[in-house]
């Protein structure tokens, strides 16, 4: 029986200036528009338009490549967490049943 190669190119996260492609893509757009809106409210006088999106930017991008190296899949098992956080309640030992969701899917 023959072994088909897994390509690792299909495997891998996408990553933009190392790290996840979601964070920087949406910190950039965020970064553009808050430096828009500054230039437009202050000017050019103050140069908060420059300094403070940057900033925010390499922040956020420090960040988001820290992530990405610990683990590349961590964005989307904190997206899970929150989207189903009512179904793993709390409980106070392991054996313990879980409490009954109300769930209006059925």
């Amino acid at each position: 029986m023959e072994k088909t190669p897994v390509r690792l190119s299909l495997l891998r996260r996408i990553a933009w200036l190392g790290g996840d492609r979601r964070l920087v893509g949406l910190m950039g757009i965020l970064s553009v528009a808050l430096g828009w809106t500054m230039f437009v409210g202050f000017g050019l006088s103050y140069g908060l338009f420059v300094i403070l999106p940057v900033c925010l930017f390499f922040g956020v991008l420090w960040a988001a490549r820290n992530m990405y190296a610990a683990d590349p899949w961590m964005v989307d098992v904190i997206l899970r967490h929150f989207r189903y956080a009512k179904y793993y309640a709390p409980k106070s030992h392991i054996g313990k049943e879980p409490p009954n969701v109300r769930d209006f899917t059925k």
